[in-house]
């Protein structure tokens, strides 16, 4: 895919949320699970490799109709199973997600407080910005670290649930404090696969704060 592609469908986004509310918000926690798939069984790769894993988000959100938004992540993996192999990587990546919204609007009256309860879901995608191996034991192959950008395309659904504390605005001028979860549900290989029996998918779980306008 190329730049202009990219910049194309990111000024459609931008140009739908004209009327919008928009967020920003980034990962306070995260939670990785590499997890194989075959057409016998399903289960957890073991050992499980080590991420850090920071995620920035920019959305543009209509209660009750549809959510747009735009993420990127800088990733630090230790030990990560790829090709028979082990590797340490560093990635930086941009991506985009396209959702439906559900809102539940409710109040506590004794305190004066109202909040809003979000939940979000559709497809996303992201690529790699920048990809740096380094093996660290098992099979080399140099596959890996020269795999083209589409073998590194990343896709799938996402889910958010998303907690508003809309009383700040009579304190912020029109800002509401957010703190949530995102989930990404991958449909494509976490790392390059020749393996035609199985699949490892790597879940993705963030505990994220930000605020909206």
């Amino acid at each position: 895919m190329s730049k202009k592609t990219i910049f194309l469908f990111l000024g459609l986004g931008l140009a739908a949320s004209l009327f919008a509310d928009l967020g920003l918000s980034f990962s306070l926690l995260s939670s990785q699970s590499l997890t194989v798939f075959t057409s016998q069984e399903i289960w957890n790769k073991e050992p499980q490799p080590s991420f850090r894993d920071t995620l920035l988000v920019l959305s543009s959100f209509q209660p009750n109709r549809q959510e747009f938004l735009v993420f990127g992540n800088i990733i630090s993996g230790k030990g990560v199973p790829i090709e028979n192999g082990l590797w340490d990587t560093r990635k930086t990546t941009l991506g985009m997600g396209f959702g439906k919204v559900l809102t539940i609007p409710f109040s506590l009256q004794k305190h004066a407080v109202a909040m809003a309860l979000d939940f979000t879901a559709g497809p996303f995608f992201y690529l790699f910005l920048s990809n740096h191996y380094t093996h660290v034991g098992g099979q080399y192959k140099k596959e890996v670290e020269e795999s083209s950008i589409l073998n590194r395309v990343q896709y799938g659904l996402y889910a958010t649930v998303r907690l508003r504390l809309q009383e700040f605005k009579k304190y912020l001028r029109s800002v509401d404090a957010s703190l949530g979860l995102h989930f990404f549900m991958p449909f494509s290989n976490h790392e390059l696969n020749d393996d035609p029996k199985a699949r490892y998918h790597l879940f993705k779980t963030f505990l994220c704060a930000g605020v909206s306008f």
